[in-house]
Order: C-alpha cells, then structure tokens, then sequence
C-alpha cells in the first residue's frame, strides 16, 4: 500500500512552533511525497543530511526548475538568468562577478549605519508607548531603508514596491493572479532602474546595482537580464525577508520572557542568540526545491529524473542528529552550524547583511527596553501566510 501523498504547506502552519509532522517524517518517512500549493507532486526531505545532500550535490538541480513543465512550489514564477537558478559552471560564474561587491569585509561597513538607524527607530518606538507594533516601526523600516540605500533604490518608491515585494512570496491561493501582476510590475521596475544605470557608467559607482553594472572579470559581465534577475532578488529578499526574521526573533524571545532579561544582562550573546533563533524559529513551511537530473535511491526510494525535490531547512535545523537538544532555545549554543541561509553552492550572498540587521535591531531594543513584553498572548498573534513566513503583528508594552 503506497503512503498518502501530503499537502504542503501542512494544516498546522504559520504559528511559532513546527508542526509535528516534520518530526514524524524525519523519524518514519525521511523521503515523502507531498504536493505543493502549486499543484506540483514532489519529494520532501526532512533530515539534516539529507538536506545538505539535496543542496549540495549535483544531481539535483537548481536550474531545472525554470524550465518549461518543472514543478513549482509556490505561486510567484522563478527567475531565469539568476544566481538562484543557475547550477556551475553558470552559477559560479555569477556568484564570482558580485562576490567582491558581497564580500564580508565590505558589508561589515555598514553595521555603523545600520546601528544608527536601529537606535532612531527605537525612539520611534518610545515614542508609540505600551502597544507599539515592532513590525511597523522596526522589522518592516529598517530592511527597507537598507536596501534602498545599498541597492540605489528611491526610498520615496517604498510604499509601491513593498506591495510587490509582499505579494510576491504569497502562499494564498486567492492572490495568484495579484502575484504574478506583482512580479510582472517589480520587474519592469527594476529593469527601468538598472537601464539608467548602464547609461551612466562612466560616473563613480555610489550603490551595490552600480557595482554589479560595472563588474567584470577577464572580459565577462552580467548581462542586462541578469542584472534585472539580481535586482528583484536583492529587493525582495533583502527587505520581506529580514523584515519577517526581525519581527519573528524579538517575538520568539518575549515568548519567554527569562531570555530577554538574559539579553539585558549579557546584550555580548546577541550575535550567538541571533544564530540560535535563525536555527530556532521556522521561517518558511516549504523547503528549497530542486529538479533530479538523474535517478537517485535515497532510504530505499527511488527519485526518478525530472523529479521535484523540496529541502526543508527548518526541518532539518531541528533534527535531533545534527543538534543536541534541538527543541530548545539555547542563546549561548556553541558551533551553530544552521542552515537558515541555505548550504552548498547557493548558500545565501546575503547572510552576512542579514545577520547584521538582525543584531543590531536587537541590541537597539534590547538596551532601550528591558522590560519589553508581549502586548497580548503570544498564541493570539497573526501570522502572514508567506513563502518566508513572518508575523503580520507584533505589538510589546514597553514596561512592566
């Protein structure tokens, strides 16, 4: 008797805790079939090294799921000519004409910056008193204002690309066509954008797409497709991405309220916290999907070529085979070797601006309020139901 194929995301989703269908799969059917939101059947994997193997080797493919007929796991179409749907050797050459302008070193320079803008926007926060929402003054302002000012993007454009930004990882069935308007408009947004840059390369480069124009490497550059491709990546996960995470981590924290107080006395674990609640919180219901370019027997099932297979990162973050203890929140977890920002060739180019977002933004509350709490129950809270999942809300009463 075949098992039931399951649908994807599980009925149990968009809340803090993972559904425990996660852990009934990584335990008895490490390999299932599952369909997604789409209506693609696919194969999921849950254990952590299973993960690592679908990510990293390549037999499965990232390029693949762009052509015609390829499953899907959400609504919003993948972009061809992008460093996410590239394998070697095309991928690598992309990834080594922006790595210098990602480079860690560089990005670190705008941890000053971006410390600023947290304190300012704590202060917005002070000033909204008991029942500020720290999704509106913090998680959704301070990504946005980065990315406008790394990407070269109008911040007086916000309101409008916000819209497309949000709608394009919608996981309601509802808003599929709204979706693909969405991505259709942020496109023809980012392509007006990156023309006038390729018409002014003669002028000092002031913005990360002005170095991406520029960038070369013996004779090769990015193509003015692929610099679109960048551009709406970088926007979408740059701010929709970070904005989820930031509201999502302070909630997770003021769910227990004894590891905020340990914030307050020891703000030094925030980088290790940080790690600790990307490993911790489960940012999307999905996975990372990729294409069998040939067949593959994992555990006894046979992945056949043209075969959808979906990685669940958050799954495999709480496998009890990788992580001592997994369900726990443990601030101060040493060698925290997550796999939040993904693994092998497409480990994300923007781990590095994220984490800095996320810890400054934290240390700013941290240090302004200690005494921050939920402003209602932590089950009561709504969630958006979004291909990287995040709170819709996030009110806190600023004192005791």
């Amino acid at each position: 008797m075949s098992e039931p194929v399951l649908q994807i995301p599980f009925d149990d989703a968009f809340r803090f805790d993972p559904s425990p269908t996660f852990a009934e799969l990584r335990e008895n059917r490490p390999v299932a079939r599952v369909r997604t939101l789409a209506g693609a059947e696919v194969w999921l994997v849950t254990r952590n090294d299973d993960v690592k193997l679908v990510l990293a080797d390549p037999r499965f493919s990232r390029a693949a799921v762009v052509k015609q007929g390829a499953p899907r796991v959400a609504l919003a179409k993948p972009m061809p000519n992008s460093l996410t749907t590239t394998d070697p050797p095309e991928h690598s050459r992309l990834r080594r004409l922006v790595v210098p302008t990602f480079a860690h070193r560089k990005i670190e320079q705008t941890r000053p910056w971006v410390a600023e803008l947290s304190a300012q926007l704590a202060e917005d926060v002070a000033q909204a008193g008991d029942g500020a929402d720290i999704r509106q003054l913090v998680a959704l302002p301070l990504p946005i204002q980065v990315i406008c000012q790394l990407l070269g993007v109008p911040y007086a454009d916000r309101e409008q690309f916000r819209e497309w930004t949000e709608l394009g990882y919608s996981m309601k069935m509802a808003e599929k066509d709204l979706v693909e308007d969405a991505m259709t408009n942020l496109t023809a947004y980012i392509e007006d954008l990156v023309t006038k840059k390729l018409a002014n390369t003669d002028e000092p480069a002031e913005d990360l797409l002005d170095e991406l124009v520029r960038a070369r490497e013996e004779g090769d550059r990015l193509s003015q497709e692929e610099l679109i491709a960048f551009g709406v990546n970088l926007l979408v996960a740059g701010h929709e991405t970070s904005a989820n995470q930031i509201s999502s981590c302070v909630a997770t924290l003021l769910r227990w309220p004894e590891n905020w107080a340990r914030l307050v006395e020891e703000p030094e674990l925030i980088p290790s916290a940080i790690e600790e609640l990307l490993r911790f919180n489960r940012f999307s219901e999905v996975g990372q999907l990729r294409v069998a370019i040939e067949d593959v027997e994992l555990h006894g099932v046979q992945i056949k070529a043209g075969e959808g297979v979906m990685a669940a990162l958050n799954s495999a973050n709480r496998d009890p085979r990788a992580y001592d203890a997994p369900d726990e929140l443990r601030l101060d977890r040493r060698d925290n070797k997550h796999m939040s920002f993904g693994f092998g060739p497409h480990f994300c180019l923007g781990a590095q601006l994220a984490r800095i977002e996320l810890q400054e933004s934290l240390a700013a509350l941290v240090r302004r309020f200690p005494q921050m709490s939920l402003a209602k129950p932590a089950e009561e809270l709504e969630w958006r139901r979004v291909l990287v999942s995040g709170l819709a809300e996030l009110p806190v009463n600023l004192s005791v």
